[in-house]
């Protein structure tokens, strides 16, 4: 008896905060052919969900992939405990990241973007398109900082290669969202493929910052109704 009470009064609790479940389902086109590619890039949307839903107070019940190997697409299926936060959910997930690089402009140049502290940047014309693949690690140490390591494609690290040399004892910004995540001097090394950012506050920030970049700018999700 005292357990109907229990399940009665539960349930009664459950309706009473009008949280039902619901359900997200996109078709993934990916910029990538490659099998381990595909695979990693939805293992890293599920990580931006599950880091997103306790800020829209709701929880994840089932994650879902379906791969089409003749289409090389992929359907994913999200299913969470308050069907409330599907909309917010789906707007974070599909805005578009706009990652760029740029670079501090001088005295006699104007800039597009305002930097509080630092100055104006101008565009290096370097995009998510120039990204091979974003990197987030935990450094040793007792602090446990992060680093954020940005590789570039071949094309994106020949044009890397001649901003760096152009602006050899300059400063550049990486920009995402239009906001600045990190401002960096350039030195007179010569580019190795890699930008690495360490001193991130922390690893799991660090990995935060390479999962948002690399599922904005490797994966096209499009909503299926």
């Amino acid at each position: 008896m005292k357990k109907t009470i229990l399940t009665a009064l539960f349930a009664v609790l459950i309706t009473a905060c009008g949280a039902t479940p619901g359900t997200l389902t996109y078709s993934i086109e990916f910029d990538n052919e490659n099998p381990d590619r595909m695979a990693a890039l939805t293992l890293t949307l599920r990580h931006v969900v599950e880091r997103r839903l306790p800020n829209l107070d709701a929880n994840m019940i089932d994650y879902d992939v379906d791969y089409d190997k003749e289409s090389k697409l992929a359907t994913v299926s999200i299913e969470i405990d308050d069907a409330r936060a599907l909309d917010t959910l789906n707007e974070q997930l599909t805005a578009p990241i706009n990652f760029e690089i740029r670079y501090l402009a001088e005295e006699n140049q104007e800039g597009d973007i305002q930097v509080e502290g630092t100055g104006s940047f101008r565009s290096a014309d370097i995009t998510g398109e120039d990204v091979d693949w974003v990197l987030g690690e935990t450094l040793s140490g007792p602090q446990k900082q992060g680093k954020v390591t940005i590789g570039f494609t071949d094309d994106g690290a020949a044009e890397m290669k001649a901003i760096f040399e152009e602006q050899n004892g300059g400063t550049i910004g990486i920009f995402v969202r239009n906001h600045v995540v990190a401002i960096l001097k350039v030195n007179d090394e010569e580019f190795e493929k890699v930008i690495e950012i360490p001193g991130v506050p922390s690893g799991e920030l660090a990995k935060v910052v390479a999962d948002d970049i690399n599922a904005g700018i490797h994966m096209q999700l499009t909503r299926v109704e």
